[in-house]
């Protein structure tokens, strides 16, 4: 347990030596600010003349988040979609840092299991991406309070936040793979362009009714209210972050480390 310790204390000393922590914290106050400025362009007339073209988008964004509910469920459907972009570039950073600045060699060497090093990794990896999370919702609950909308019940605000979490709570468990492929990849290349394809497969496959059988479908159909899920839908996002985690462990353990 000393060892889990110091390895997640080192991964974190990384992290907070670097810039990506910033970044993607700065990403996740972005995405529900910039929904909550066009809600609110679009239920002031005289600011949409104004800004033009964008009067169009936030007329949409307004059409389709006229109260709290409505507003919870397109937070939790950024969770889907945009979280998961921050998500991938948690997991993709953590894991393929190490080979982008060549530190591979030397975190081998040190006298602590391989096994220790990856769940550390993993386990800053889910904090982060929980904290990302809660950025999210937090300013998203704040824009929302700002811009006055209505049916704000303590039981709508409070299903919207279970939504929102629990949507995000399966990106996060859906990233899992992807530190493979950081580790595959020796980087961040491929694991970005995997997540691209990976989202366009899952509108492919929710179209085609099998969705929620996709693990990378799953979190925006959720988002969506698609009644369409199951338990085994949700087991099946379980079952995917566990084969990616021990993906990650199997590389590691036994992949030829020549970097």
């Amino acid at each position: 347990m000393t060892a889990l310790a110091d390895m997640v204390w080192i991964e974190v000393r990384k992290a907070l030596r670097s810039r990506v922590p910033l970044f993607t914290g700065t990403m996740s106050l972005f995405m529900p600010l910039g929904v909550a400025f066009l809600i609110f362009v679009a239920r002031n007339p005289e600011i949409s003349r104004k800004l033009g073209l964008i009067s169009v988008k936030a007329d949409l964004l307004a059409y389709s988040a006229t109260d709290w509910a409505a507003y919870m469920r397109l937070s939790s459907m950024i969770a889907a979609a945009g979280a998961f972009f921050l998500f991938v570039l948690v997991v993709s950073w953590v894991f393929g840092r190490e080979f982008s600045d060549g530190t591979l060699k030397d975190m081998l060497a040190v006298p602590v299991p391989r096994a220790t090093i990856v769940l550390a990794k993993f386990i800053v990896v889910a904090v982060w991406s929980a904290v990302l999370s809660v950025i999210m919702l937090v300013i998203g609950l704040l824009m929302g309070a700002i811009i006055r909308l209505p049916g704000g019940s303590a039981l709508a605000i409070l299903q919207g936040s279970g939504l929102v979490l629990l949507t995000a709570c399966l990106s996060i468990a859906s990233v899992a793979p992807f530190a493979f492929f950081a580790s595959v990849g020796r980087g961040y290349l491929l694991p970005v362009g995997i997540a691209v394809l990976a989202l366009i497969t899952a509108n492919i496959v929710a179209l085609a009714g099998w969705g929620g059988y996709f693990p990378w479908a799953v979190p925006g159909m959720l988002a969506q209210g698609e009644t369409s899920l199951t338990a085994a839908s949700y087991v099946v996002v379980i079952l995917t972050a566990l084969a990616g985690m021990l993906a990650t462990y199997y590389w590691w353990m036994h992949a030829d480390q020549n970097r």
